[in-house]
């Protein structure tokens, strides 16, 4: 089974960093998941106007943006009204405090274990609604972005993969896929002194794969399945049939 890509998910942008296709891997009954539907990214108020451009082919249905309401208050939103087609533009916050208080008695890795459940526990109301939003054909192709495209982004992007089959050791490859460019992001950030990111713990600069494979196995220890999960949180059978439908490639075996 080969976890990567057939070709480099990128797509290379001067503003954002992370906007990647989260289409074409393989699930664990050897089917593939359609590309050219589905991308992450990071910061799309970011784009400039050859971004715009850049773009413009894809045909973006649907913009999910999973920032908090001060991150959208200073730094602006994705440009619907340069965007050539129509868009429609969801502002789903998952927090309000990514970063939040640390507890003297944590570790690194345990400290940001303890924040990605925070995202899904204090997140709840808006990953359904994300959720919803992918079961609904019409949706796409959408994109969906935070600040960097690594902590919430990757939470969304791990559970949607998740349950469409794709094995932990992809989900695990994606989620590395932000390493560089969240690197990247964040000495651009440190070069323009952005002080909301001088005091951003080291750990929050790396994908580490423990960091997603604890928030699955969390999931699964708890509820059984994401599916369950997902169930419990609003979600129907149908809309996770749904998404399933749209996103797997069934004739590619």
């Amino acid at each position: 089974m080969t976890s990567a890509q057939p070709s480099d998910p990128r797509v290379p942008l001067h503003g954002p960093l992370n906007f990647r296709d989260l289409g074409g891997y393989q699930t664990s009954t050897g089917q593939r998941l359609r590309s050219q539907l589905v991308y992450r990214s990071d910061d799309l108020a970011q784009l400039v106007s050859q971004d715009i451009s850049r773009l413009a082919p894809l045909r973006l249905r649907t913009v999910i943006d999973l920032r908090s309401n001060e991150e959208v208050q200073r730094r602006g939103t994705f440009p619907v009204e340069h965007y050539p087609h129509p868009v429609d533009y969801h502002h789903l916050p998952l927090v309000e405090d990514v970063i939040g208080v640390r507890d003297a008695g944590l570790d690194d890795q345990a400290y940001l274990n303890s924040r990605y459940e925070h995202l899904l526990e204090g997140g709840v109301s808006s990953i359904a609604q994300v959720f919803r939003i992918f079961a609904r054909e019409t949706s796409y192709p959408l994109v969906f972005h935070c600040v960097a495209g690594k902590d919430r982004t990757g939470v969304v992007g791990a559970v949607l993969l998740a349950i469409l089959g794709v094995p932990d050791a992809t989900i695990v490859h994606d989620y590395q896929l932000t390493d560089r460019a969240t690197q990247e992001w964040f000495a651009r950030a440190r070069q323009r002194n952005q002080p909301e990111f001088a005091q951003v713990p080291n750990i929050f600069f790396t994908a580490n794969p423990e960091t997603i494979l604890h928030l699955l196995g969390s999931l699964r220890q708890r509820w059984g399945s994401i599916d369950t999960w997902l169930l419990h949180i609003g979600v129907t059978e149908d809309e996770l049939q749904s998404i399933r439908q749209i996103l797997i490639d069934r004739s590619l075996t």
